[in-house]
């Protein structure tokens, strides 16, 4: 499997604290530890790929399937009341993280918080919701 010993999502297995909701032989799911909203999670390959154009298309296809039951995960279990996806590629476009990710980022009507550090208690708290959600065990 290629990873880069720099790259922060290469190496986001090994860390602790990193909030790991689901992950499988390909993929791997997190809470972001900056959240723009309560339930903001990552999607990424565990393969390193920096963006969209180099990744396999099997591979982006199990990508944006995680995506999806991340989604509605999110959306079922934390109550959003909408999720927006997002997936940037290259630094004009806003990417700051160069390992392939999409953002799962819920809203909720009425709620702007804008980003902030993610406090433990609530990181483990919707690590176990999630997984739950996700069967997988973190």
């Amino acid at each position: 499997m290629r990873k880069l010993e720099d790259c922060v999502f290469c190496n986001v297995e090994n860390l602790d604290g990193e909030y790991i909701v689901y992950r499988d032989e390909d993929v791997i799911a997190f809470l972001d530890i900056y959240p723009v909203s309560r339930g903001h999670t990552l999607v990424a390959p565990r393969k390193h790929y920096e963006t969209i154009f180099e990744v396999p298309d099997n591979v982006l296809c199990k990508l944006i399937v995680v995506t999806k039951r991340v989604a509605d995960a999110v959306r079922k279990t934390l109550k959003a009341d909408g999720v927006r996806i997002v997936q940037n590629n290259g630094r004009a476009a806003g990417q700051v993280i160069f390992h392939l990710h999409f953002h799962v980022i819920p809203f909720y009507e009425g709620v702007h918080s804008g980003r902030r550090r993610l406090e433990e208690q609530e990181g483990l708290e919707l690590q176990r919701i999630l997984s739950e959600a996700l069967n997988y065990e973190a």
